[in-house]
């Protein structure tokens, strides 16, 4: 996890995970607990991990989706993200393989850019304002995890806070 701010660079995962913290965001770094190859599957290569987080935060479901050059008219697929918005619920995701970069608007401070990679967690809590896109390497392979059934809808207007 790399998170570039206007005046600096952050890669240590201690700091991260401070820095985020201080905006609700929430990070954690995870190694695969399975690591035998005839395994493919993300969801049981992360199952205890997938299960703890969870029991932490009250989610329901998980899911595993990959965005790369071989999806068909992967620039129309991407587009919706690139849009600042917010979500109603909690943003999770774990990078199983792959990069790509979560711009967050905190409205009170500059804005930041919180590149993920293989390992990373980071759930972007509800009501925060952010956008996603690919690096240039254009590939990502990510767990979702969600309180409900997988939906992924996002609010692109401002909401004023106190008429929600």
């Amino acid at each position: 996890m790399k998170i570039k701010t206007k005046t600096k660079t952050i890669t240590d995962k201690e700091e991260a995970k401070q820095f985020l913290r201080k905006y609700g965001l929430y990070a954690e770094f995870w190694e695969p607990e399975i690591t035998d190859s005839n395994i493919n599957d993300p969801l049981q290569k992360y199952k205890n991990q997938i299960a703890k987080l969870k029991r932490k935060f009250g989610y329901a479901t998980a899911d595993c989706c990959s965005l790369n050059t071989t999806n068909p008219n992967l620039d129309k697929i991407l587009e919706p993200f690139k849009k600042e918005h917010h979500h109603t619920d909690d943003e999770v995701r774990f990078t199983v393989d792959g990069e790509g970069i979560f711009g967050v608007n905190p409205l009170t401070e500059p804005r930041f850019e919180v590149c993920v990679e293989k390992g990373d967690l980071l759930v972007v809590p509800a009501m925060t304002r952010h956008w996603f896109e690919l690096t240039e390497k254009k590939n990502i392979c990510c767990l979702r995890i969600f309180k409900e059934n997988p939906k992924w809808e996002a609010v692109y207007e401002m909401r004023n806070p106190t008429s929600v």
